[in-house]
């Protein structure tokens, strides 16, 4: 195939990839906890030209031998921007939210112990108990890594700054329940790998990410605010403006393949 047609086919197709990014990030304006995702980008020099047709005429020659031909662009990772988004007060006692950007709720899911900013909780039934979930239906963990659950006769659930929450019962008589927040404060966000329901997981193991320094378990730096949401971090204005330039780095790459096939037409033309 022409060198200009795939160099340009290769890049649409990788600017295709940022175009879903970016749509991806806007239809989660709204979205509670949601961290907007970045496209990067490098170029593809994959192709090296190492035999000469005619090595006698190389006499002389003071460049290397080889000649790099780039691909187009590909696109190399996905970033997540950690950065706080907006406070939203709602009043609510089971909404949460961790002030600063590096601290995730953990939570677990079919056996596995995910992250999450998305401090928007419930409490499922569960016989005489109640269960703390999330949006999605993770389970809440406690800072011993167990899903949280208290008597569902509650009055009333307080936290203090720390995550450490109390739970009230209509029975004056009754003890309250204490358990604390189990938040992870993740060094390396680039390591967190997305998945559905606003949550994140990293690879690997736990325990091998709390020993390479990536992830610190309730080292007390992370505040909690309650009866408040953290929103998404997209900027709808940045967002459309990126569209749009993405968009016409589209159409040049389309205008290149077109330049490229009219000059074959040419070339198909000329008699000798």
């Amino acid at each position: 195939m022409n060198i200009q047609m795939n160099t340009a086919a290769t890049t649409m197709r990788e600017l295709q990839k940022k175009v879903d990014m970016i749509a991806n990030n806007i239809s989660n304006v709204n979205t509670s906890g949601y961290k907007r995702q970045e496209a990067n980008f490098s170029d593809a020099l994959v192709q090296s030209f190492e035999r000469q047709a005619t090595p006698q005429r190389e006499a002389g020659r003071s460049t290397p031998y080889g000649i790099r031909i780039g691909a187009g662009a590909i696109n190399t990772h996905t970033s997540i921007r950690t950065e706080q988004g907006s406070i939203k007060q709602t009043g609510n006692q089971l909404d949460f939210m961790i002030q600063g950007d590096s601290g995730f709720f953990r939570v677990a899911s079919e056996g596995r112990t995910l992250y999450t900013r998305d401090g928007s909780f419930h409490v499922q039934p569960n016989g005489d108990q109640v269960n703390l979930v999330t949006a999605s239906g993770a389970a809440v963990l406690d800072s011993n890594n167990q899903p949280i659950s208290f008597d569902g006769d509650y009055k009333s659930i307080k936290t203090n700054e720390n995550g450490l929450v109390e739970v009230t019962y209509k029975d004056p008589a009754k003890q309250p329940t204490q358990f604390q927040l189990s938040i992870a404060t993740v060094n390396r966000p680039n390591m967190l790998e997305k998945l559905g329901g606003n949550n994140y997981q990293l690879p690997g193991t736990e325990a091998e990410q709390l020993a390479n320094g990536t992830l610190q378990l309730g080292d007390g730096t992370v505040n909690i605010s309650q009866g408040a949401l953290e929103m998404s971090n997209v900027d709808l204005t940045d967002e459309m403006t990126e569209l749009i330039s993405t968009q016409r780095l589209l159409e040049s790459q389309g205008r290149s393949i077109k330049f490229a096939d009219d000059m074959m037409g040419l070339v198909n033309t000329m008699k000798g």
